[in-house]
């Protein structure tokens, strides 16, 4: 029963970024106990509450492109169109075109990419995110990128991952 359960939110969550997740379906098949940690990791990671929708999802675009799973690109895209994110906005974050946007979503990309691709520091972009968003801003930057990010290193773990193709996702965008 139980299960049943899980499958019918792991089906809620489909709907809601409009990709497969088939490797969240085989957790909730193969144990309750998992299926609760997953979803406490992610609720932990998912709110929005103390920057705009497009830092936001600048940032977990980014963290999902540096992670390279195509299909965690894709839902992160359709989050961002519901969460009334641009399409040039979003074409000019897939397409790594920071001159298109604020200097503080430049920031925030730039962030995101130094620490979730590069493992590296931008203590400029930093300062930027932090005067622009403030300390629970650059927290809720900072947990948006690198959820982004864990959610294909778990699904590559368990045989679920897909090859990012950023020519395709471009024309999503």
């Amino acid at each position: 029963m139980l299960k049943k359960v899980l499958g019918l939110l792991v089906s809620a969550g489909e709907k809601r970024t409009g990709v497969n997740l088939d490797y969240a379906h085989q957790i909730a098949k193969t144990d309750f106990g998992l299926m609760v940690r997953y979803g406490k990791i992610f609720s932990f990671l998912d709110p929005n509450k103390n920057v705009p929708a497009e830092a936001y999802h600048t940032a977990r675009l980014r963290g999902a492109i540096a992670a390279d799973c195509g299909t965690c690109v894709e839902a992160e895209i359709n989050l961002a169109r519901k969460a009334g994110v641009s399409r040039d906005a979003i074409t000019a974050i897939l397409q790594s075109s920071y001159s298109a946007l604020s200097d503080e979503l430049q920031a925030v990309a730039r962030l995101s990419d130094a620490v979730v691709g590069q493992r590296q520091d931008d203590a400029e972009a930093r300062a930027k995110v932090l005067d622009a968003y403030g300390e629970a801003g650059l927290i809720e930057i900072s947990f948006a990128m690198n959820g982004a990010a864990l959610l294909p290193g778990i699904k590559r773990a368990m045989g679920y991952a897909t090859i990012c193709d950023l020519q395709t996702l471009r024309k999503i965008g």
